[in-house]
């Protein structure tokens, strides 16, 4: 089981698949990580929190590659209050 701070990772603006479900990941969604052109991506069953950040492909996804997270928001899952 991986466990870090996500808010902190840098990805490739090249990278088309990543995978971290079923982990111990705290921290959000980095707003560089649009940039990428990712074709899959999941980060379901971890513990991250904030806004999904808008533009690029991460809004594309449905809520299973978000589910079960402390406290994810914004589309495709509930808005953030």
């Amino acid at each position: 089981m991986l466990q870090f701070d996500l808010s902190r990772v840098v990805i490739p603006k090249t990278l088309g698949i990543l995978d971290l479900n079923h982990n111990g990941i705290t921290g959000n969604i980095p707003v560089q990580w649009t940039e990428a052109p990712l074709q899959f991506f999941n980060v379901s069953y971890n513990r991250l929190c904030g806004h999904i950040p808008t533009g690029g492909t991460l809004q594309e996804f449905d809520t299973y590659s978000y589910f079960h997270n402390k406290c994810l928001c914004g589309a495709p899952l509930d808005s953030c209050k």
